[in-house]
């Protein structure tokens, strides 16, 4: 990685983070790690000489999510410096008129649908934004990433744009966070070339996930995966199990289940799925076996909490990875799979490396109190980079590793 300090001096940063936040149905933040990142990455650009920052980040997958909640934050770290932009075409003249130490954010990216599809960068609202920005200011435009947690993706802000802006001849620098985040990926390719490796995987990002095990379990063969919530009704579903309604709710059908059916006739020894669930019907909330799911699932059952806690405690000195949630643990009665068996990970007496990676996992550990032996923003990136050693989003970046 870079050695020497960045240079931000006389510059507009625009800033790619990631705040995208666990919010609860109200709108209230369930866990605020990724905004605060954020606070820290434009502290950052401030420490290093910026003039003004505009900050890119997304919320949530759907367009009308906002990232009003997150401006609050920030504004409070950064009293009457910050401005909440609605749309991109107002950033040119907003950047000409902000002050020196200003912060401009932006609208949730993702409510733009060139963020995701685009074939032309030159043609987008975010690559005129910034050309546009550069024109009227005459100031010197820097692109910076700090956004490892999205950086296995292709978007128009974490791949598309920045590689435009490189191949033009304008700057593309790494963040402190993302640059931290390879130093932790290192540390973890450390850990688990060597002892047993135990991957506590949930989520209902199939793509991601069905992208991800064969090359992870493919380089690293001590390796297991116990699956839980949508993943873990994938991989049954592939299994030849009846997952009833959960089908249609989680969208488990077609190419999703034939990739996950190739998956586990090739590594089904290595990738458990639960013996129980407990589910929530017309009878209310009732304890089923896997492949009797007359209800939608919120939590692992009693079956599948001995199993999973037998495998933790009989494979002592593991390094441990969490990613995403055992149950609905968002409601405490749907938490208790999630409690026993992450009471047994953190036990003292088993002498585990805890990883915590990414989002729900962070949240569900800030919950019940538990604290990893490292934490992770990245998520799936961050386990990508395990499997694949590099990403489309650092690409941009002339990064020494």
């Amino acid at each position: 990685m870079p050695t020497k300090p960045a240079d931000l001096s006389n510059s507009i940063v625009f800033l790619r983070v990631d705040m995208n936040s666990p919010m609860d149905p109200s709108g209230k933040f369930l866990d605020e790690h990724r905004v605060i990142d954020g606070v820290n990455a434009i502290k950052w650009c401030f420490s290093n000489d910026a003039d003004v920052v505009v900050v890119i980040s997304h919320q949530g997958r759907k367009k009308e999510e906002t990232l009003k909640p997150h401006f609050k934050i920030v504004n409070k770290h950064f009293p009457n410096r910050a401005k909440f932009i609605d749309n991109i075409s107002d950033l040119p003249k907003e950047a000409e008129a902000a002050k020196k130490d200003s912060i401009l954010l932006l609208e949730n990216i993702r409510s733009l649908d060139q963020e995701k599809k685009y074939d032309d960068v030159t043609k987008t609202a975010l690559y005129n934004a910034f050309k546009e920005t550069e024109k009227l200011t005459g100031k010197r435009i820097i692109y910076a990433k700090d956004d490892l947690s999205v950086c296995h993706r292709k978007d128009l802000s974490v791949y598309g744009l920045p590689m435009q802006l490189k191949s033009e001849g304008h700057e593309v620098v790494a963040g402190q966070l993302l640059r931290n985040e390879l130093d932790r990926v290192k540390i973890t390719k450390e850990k688990i070339s060597h002892g047993n490796v135990i991957c506590l995987w949930g989520g209902g990002k199939f793509e991601d996930y069905l992208h991800l095990f064969e090359p992870f379990l493919t380089k690293y063969k001590n390796a297991i995966v116990l699956t839980a919530g949508p993943l873990a009704l994938l991989m049954s579903k592939a299994s030849g199990k009846d997952i009833g309604e959960n089908e249609k709710m989680f969208n488990i059908n077609g190419d999703v289940v034939e990739r996950a059916n190739k998956i586990m006739e090739k590594y089904g020894n290595r990738i458990l799925v639960p013996k129980d669930f407990y589910v929530e019907n017309s009878n209310g909330k009732e304890l089923v076996d896997n492949g009797n799911l007359n209800g939608l699932i919120v939590d692992i059952g009693p079956k599948t909490v001995r199993l999973y806690k037998s495998i933790v405690a009989k494979n002592k000195h593991s390094t441990i990875i969490g990613n995403g949630p055992l149950g609905e643990y968002e409601k405490l009665p749907n938490a208790k799979g999630t409690i026993q068996v992450y009471t047994e990970v953190f036990s003292p007496l088993r002498k585990h490396f805890v990883i915590g990676g990414g989002g729900d996992f962070n949240t569900m550990m800030d919950i019940l109190g538990f604290v990893p032996n490292m934490r992770s923003s990245g998520g799936k990136a961050f386990l990508e980079l395990l499997a694949f050693g590099t990403l489309p989003g650092l690409e941009p970046l002339e990064l020494r590793r």
